[in-house]
């Protein structure tokens, strides 16, 4: 036989029901205006950088944009921080107008891109697929910079460095011109399929700062060779005063030639003697007409 429950105790327990529920959404309503009480709702100095709106127990509570909310561990409590990038070991997940950080779940990770997939592990250990494994598979290589396995690592360089000192034989003065040179570093070496590197030091001219040393006693290794040279140049310039001697005593000589011969026929002419005047044709005598008549 069926027993037939009293529709007292059905009302009863229904009564209890209600007002049990709502004690409880009572009792929730008051915590959270409470916690509403305990919020501060503002910016810097308020609350701390990047922090919209903070609790003086929990911290944040709410970021600015562009801001992630890390919750960091202390004893038995956990405060709310806000951070611009999220820290290693750390992923950051967008869900709408939130961001927050979450931790790795991968073993030997420091950083992820999500919960189960590594992108950088600690050393000794080595990103294969998302995962942190001891060395890479066959057909893998290693990478030295980004330290995951791959197919192919092709030859990856820095930035050019800047240009050093001006120099010739090791020497900063003594010359005029030497070279300059800069290098840059192999960030990761390549895989024996990979590309090879590119070209790692390149040199220029340029002109030094000290054309003379001041002090060729201390070193010596560049006094010959400033010597030597200053030599040459000496030599060249004896050349040529010794090619405008020549002429200048080629000319010197011709001038004097020229002037001895005119005093030698200005003396002559004025030293002539005058001698007989008969014989020198300057007195006609009368035979000399007569015979000159005749023949006509």
């Amino acid at each position: 036989m069926t027993q037939h429950v009293p529709t007292m105790q059905i009302c009863v327990s229904l009564n209890l029901i209600i007002l049990s529920w709502e004690f409880l959404t009572w009792t929730v309503h008051v915590g959270a205006v409470q916690r509403e009480k305990r919020t501060i709702k503002g910016f810097y100095p308020l609350c701390p950088r990047g922090c919209s709106s903070c609790s003086a127990v929990n911290g944040c509570v709410t970021c600015q944009p562009h801001y992630f909310l890390l919750l960091v561990r202390t004893g038995m409590r956990q405060r709310g921080v806000c951070t611009y990038t999220c820290p290693a070991g750390y992923y950051g997940l967008h869900r709408h107008a939130f961001r927050k950080c979450y931790k790795c779940q991968t073993e030997n990770c420091e950083a992820c891109y999500s919960r189960h997939y590594c992108s950088r592990c600690q050393a000794p250990y080595v990103a294969y697929q998302g995962q942190c494994v001891t060395s890479c598979p066959d057909g893998q290589h290693y990478a030295n910079h980004s330290k995951d396995c791959r197919p192919k690592v092709d030859c990856m360089v820095g930035p050019w460095g800047d240009w050093g000192k001006c120099t010739r034989e090791g020497l900063t003065c003594g010359y005029k011109y030497g070279e300059a040179k800069r290098s840059r570093d192999v960030l990761e070496n390549p895989s024996p399929n990979g590309n090879s590197c590119p070209e790692l030091e390149q040199t220029k001219r340029c002109k030094l700062v000290n054309r003379f040393c001041v002090d060729l006693l201390t070193n010596k290794s560049e006094a010959p060779r400033y010597n030597r040279r200053r030599q040459k140049r000496l030599n060249r310039r004896k050349k040529k005063l010794r090619k405008l001697r020549r002429k200048l005593r080629k000319r010197k000589r011709r001038n004097r030639l020229r002037k001895r011969t005119r005093q030698r026929k200005y003396r002559k002419k004025k030293t002539r003697p005058l001698g007989n005047p008969v014989e020198d044709n300057l007195v006609i005598s009368p035979e000399v007409i007569l015979a000159r008549v005749e023949k006509l």
